[in-house]
């Protein structure tokens, strides 16, 4: 799975090492991958938890070589950004506690950095956060970057990483982060309960209480046929009209098959170099996949012939699982789920549904499939024949997942602290006359445009300007965090999945109206909930509506907050939260400051 290029020496992944689950009922391992699965099947997709959760910290190191590549993905030609000359990125599997040690060499025409998303970085580590313009320079073209990043011994989770400049992410730059937890923690995250959203059956139970494992990544997420430049360039020009551009297709580890009759637009199209992404099952496994969209735009719905799921995390935060037919991942977000069987054996070859809904667009795209597929077998994989699995019929509401509903496994976390203050947010999309009738990101009417030679955490000061949103937040001499709620309003009719580096939040509250405008009323507002829901640290806030989410800053930085769309990113739509400064140790300034030498 995945594309990779022909010259690539990739080693196949040893078949022996055992697999475990993040949070399973137990760690005894039993029968190795090579029983099941070829060498050739282990893919680099495959996660092996026993090679690091029953081992001490370490220091782990990952050489990085970025290029550029001529590739197929699905079939249609585009220049690909690589690491190590794979599409996407190598999987990088750590454990809570680690020093992860990643040696950057920038081969590619333009700069760059990584962007680590989702980890909480410690106090004096927020140059190793990769946010270009914020915590660094970029690394030039030619040149070597080495980040140290410090994994907190409690977090662990479903992580990636991508890059933070310009539109590379939309080119490929980007890969797989899973830290494992160590063996007390993952005994602590045991689920105590198996709950369904609304089918009460039995039938929809797991059945298997197996204490092996099989645990996969999958990246889904849209994919465009020019590059992120051109995409960008038409979106900031007068053509768009201030539409988002829409994708050509959803990928699967960089993989899937387009149908070259469909396109309008002239590309160099070959479909046999395109493949089904094909996933294998274990039978009597628990089978788990955690699901990541890397994607620039769309929001993927994502389901499996008579399969449910049971979710298990969200965004690094360990949940009570819920079971359901239907997830809905918007761009940035990551769910871990095991997969439960329910067509009493009458298939072994099944459809994944990766949905999107033309809705979510402004015009139509008639080269993107609505709804992409992917293959998962618990058959021989050199089995060619397709699914004839049929889809879930009429899914109710009650049987998609609902984030906000969703509650952390561990009781303490469950306790949600009183906001000290309130900030007020407005974020939209505006055409206006003094920036050439183009579209920018807008927040509280400010556009971000990051200075790349003189990165924030670098200076002696800290002023916001017309460009550069700087919200300060301060505590007392007595205390060393605040809690912060954050209201953010969207003004336009299309959502924003907004990101939080450095800290995660509470997502206490949407709101989406359904005629006009649907702002907060500070004279009417929503009764909030009185206990903690899931941490997150992407979360979508819906159209014309607002969000609230309630977060705790504890760690000295400059921590940037923005929509996950690209095209929103790069046009403006960002801020950043001036946590603690006058804490900062002056050596993570030095840092910053000398990633631009």
């Amino acid at each position: 799975m995945g594309t990779r290029l022909s010259t690539w020496k990739y080693a196949a992944i040893p078949a022996l090492i055992l697999v475990a689950l993040i949070s399973p009922s137990n760690l005894i391992l039993k029968k190795p991958l090579s029983v099941f699965f070829s060498s050739e099947e282990v893919s680099r997709f495959h996660l092996f938890p026993s090679s690091h959760n029953l081992r001490s910290e370490t220091t782990r190191t990952y050489n990085f070589t970025l290029a550029e590549e001529l590739l197929s993905p699905n079939g249609v030609q585009k220049t690909v950004l690589t690491v190590n000359g794979l599409f996407p990125g190598p999987t990088i599997e750590v454990r809570s506690g680690d020093l992860l040690v990643v040696n950057v060499y920038n081969k590619l025409s333009e700069a760059t950095s990584l962007h680590w998303h989702g980890i909480r970085h410690p106090a004096g580590n927020n140059s190793q956060d990769g946010a270009a313009g914020v915590t660094q320079c970029p690394i030039p073209p030619g040149a070597n970057h080495t980040y140290r990043v410090y994994l907190s011994s409690e977090q662990y989770g479903t992580f990636w990483y991508h890059s933070h400049q310009s539109t590379q992410l939309s080119d490929g730059l980007f890969g797989a982060l899973i830290i494992h937890p160590p063996a007390s923690l993952a005994e602590k995250a045991r689920p105590h309960q198996d709950e369904l959203r609304s089918e009460r059956s039995l039938r929809y139970r797991r059945t298997s209480q197996s204490s092996s494992v099989l645990d996969q990544v999958m990246l889904v997420g849209d994919w465009y046929h020019r590059s992120g430049k051109e995409v960008l360039d038409w979106y900031q020009s007068l053509r768009s009209h201030g539409n988002e551009p829409v994708p050509d297709a959803i990928l699967n580890n960089g993989l899937q098959v387009f149908n070259c009759s469909k396109s309008i637009a002239k590309i160099i199209c070959d479909p046999k170099q395109g493949r089904t992404p094909t996933f294998r099952l274990h039978p009597q496994h628990q089978n788990i996949i955690r699901l990541i969209n890397p994607g620039s735009i769309a929001e993927i719905h994502i389901s499996l012939d008579f399969h449910l799921f049971r979710v298990i995390e969200a965004d690094g935060t360990q949940i009570q699982p819920v079971i359901v037919k239907e997830i809905t991942i918007a761009p940035g977000q990551r769910y871990a789920l095991e997969v439960i069987r329910a067509d009493e054996g009458k298939y072994d070859r099944f459809w994944l549904r990766q949905r999107v809904n033309y809705e979510d667009f402004k015009y139509p795209n008639v080269a993107l499939d609505l709804e992409s597929k992917s293959i998962v077998t618990y058959g021989p994989r050199r089995d060619l024949n397709l699914p004839s699995s049929q889809s879930w019929s009429d899914i109710k509401a009650e049987e998609r997942l609902d984030p906000l509903s969703l509650q952390p496994l561990d009781q303490i976390a469950r306790v949600l602290p009183p906001a000290d203050e309130t900030l007020m947010m407005y974020v939209t999309t505006m055409i206006r006359t003094a920036t050439g009738n183009r579209p920018f990101g807008y927040v509280n009417q400010t556009t971000w445009k990051p200075n790349l030679t003189n990165p924030v955490l670098a200076r002696n000061e800290f002023v916001s300007s017309s460009k550069e949103l700087i919200v300060p937040v301060n505590v007392g001499n007595t205390s060393n965090s605040i809690v912060l709620d954050i209201i953010v309003n969207n003004l336009e009719d299309g959502p924003h999945p907004f990101h939080l580096h450095g800290h995660h939040f509470w997502p206490l509250y949407t709101y989406e109206a359904v005629m006009g405008a649907g702002s907060y009323k500070w004279e009417r507002p929503p009764t909030l909930p009185t206990t903690a829901p899931a941490l997150r640290d992407t979360f979508v806030v819906p159209a014309r509506g607002y969000a609230i989410f309630r977060v705790r800053f504890d760690t000295p930085g400059m921590w940037l907050f923005h929509c996950h769309v690209l095209v929103h990113l790069q046009s403006g739509m960002a801020m950043i939260f001036d946590v603690l400064s006058d804490r900062i140790p002056q050596e993570d300034r030095i840092n910053a400051a000398n990633s631009c030498s």
